[in-house]
């Protein structure tokens, strides 16, 4: 049986990175993003981790001890966007791909140094320089016999600064001397402590001990660990994405507002987010709510469950509005807004419903037309407008 040849690409400091693709003014300076309620940092650019920012870093201490550095609220939608454009370009390597998180996927590449070839040392070079050549994004490839191998190969890649790394066979125990169990992919806190308790403390240990102490110790999963370690994949690509159960877009707002235009203005733009992300994955909603977060951090939300299926903005703005309507008040000042849809079916396994808009049809094809219009000249170019 053919050794496989697993590769994991991973975004470097990816949400800071897609807001210093989107302002080029902020290359080689501090950046640092924000969770949805502004609350902590949740990304950092290498500068910021340079002078100091810490990840999970309250906000307001943040400015406080690093005014020098530029702090963002999060768009999740745009750095949705990049990511499916990264994918796109792994596609062109191997269409057995694994999309792991917004920006880390698992590609199978066992053979692609005959088809290209390339040793996989210069497979995982060309990899990152298409990616940073075609979408000026940074990335890190790691490549070895396993999936919980090329995890290890492509952290090792972002230490080093090289952005590319090959764990080769023949060297697995070398790569693995030293380096503590937690820092292995699939071993999480409470195995560790277990590990440790039983006298293993690192990577190149846990190789040491029988099969059967895995079996009796862990199961099954126990002893993929330590076969994937060997470099064997015993993890597999499937290939398959799982589909969210809910989605939902949530944005600080670039100033705060009263203004009832301004602050729906911003719903409308969510709106159109979550229903594009439905129709990326063939899914529908019969639920939707609306969040308004204040000033002083107070959220009110109202929520509606809908006797229909949908995933076109121009069937929901109308309810988006209604529950708007419900829970703004004049003279608040608010600083955030979002949009969530649950209750999801997937289209595909999905029956007409009796209650279904009677111009469901005609609103789902001008959807289609939207997204095929900023699929070809880019994200904004045309927008619903304020509800």
């Amino acid at each position: 049986m053919k050794e496989k040849i697993i590769g994991l690409t991973d975004g470097n400091n990816f949400f800071a990175s897609c807001e210093i693709l989107m302002n080029p003014a902020l290359k080689n300076k501090p950046v640092c993003v924000l969770s949805n309620n502004d609350g902590c940092i949740i990304a950092r650019s290498y500068e910021a981790k340079k002078i100091g920012i810490k990840m999970g870093m309250p906000y307001f201490m943040a400015k406080r001890e690093f005014p020098q550095a530029t702090y963002l609220s999060a768009n999740f939608g745009l750095y949705h966007d990049i990511s499916m454009r990264m994918m796109q370009i792994l596609k062109n390597y191997t269409d057995k791909l694994d999309i792991y998180s917004i920006d880390e996927a698992f590609l199978d590449l066992t053979g692609c140094d005959k088809i290209f070839g390339i040793s996989f040392v210069e497979l995982a070079k060309t990899i990152q320089k298409d990616i940073e050549n075609n979408l000026g994004l940074s990335v890190s490839v790691g490549i070895a016999n396993s999936k919980t191998l090329a995890k290890l190969a492509a952290q090792k890649a972002k230490d080093k600064r090289i952005f590319y790394y090959v764990i080769e066979k023949h060297l697995i125990k070398n790569e693995i001397e030293n380096i503590p169990i937690e820092e292995i992919w699939g071993i999480g806190h409470n195995i560790a402590h277990s590990l440790r308790a039983k006298g293993v403390f690192y990577a190149d240990e846990i190789l040491l001990k029988d099969d059967n102490f895995y079996k009796i110790n862990y199961g099954k999963k126990g002893l993929e660990l330590k076969y994937e370690l060997e470099g064997k994949s015993v993890i597999p690509l499937t290939g398959i994405m799982e589909k969210p159960k809910s989605i939902q877009r949530t944005r600080a707002f670039p100033k705060f507002s009263q203004e009832k235009q301004y602050i729906t203005s911003e719903l409308a733009i969510h709106l159109h987010s979550v229903c594009k992300k439905l129709r990326e994955n063939a899914l529908e909603t019969c639920f939707i709510s609306v969040m308004l977060r204040t000033k002083d951090f107070r959220v009110f939300g109202r929520e509606m469950k809908l006797n229909f299926y949908t995933n076109s903005e121009l069937q929901l703005v109308k309810y988006i509005k209604i529950l708007f309507e419900s829970i703004y008040k004049e003279g608040i000042i608010y600083r955030a807004a979002g949009v969530y849809a649950g209750g999801l079916r997937d289209i595909e396994t999905s029956q007409i419903s009796l209650f279904e808009d009677k111009y469901s049809d005609k609103t789902k094809s001008i959807s289609t037309v939207m997204d095929k219009l900023e699929d070809k000249y880019g994200k904004g170019i045309i927008k619903l407008g304020h509800i």
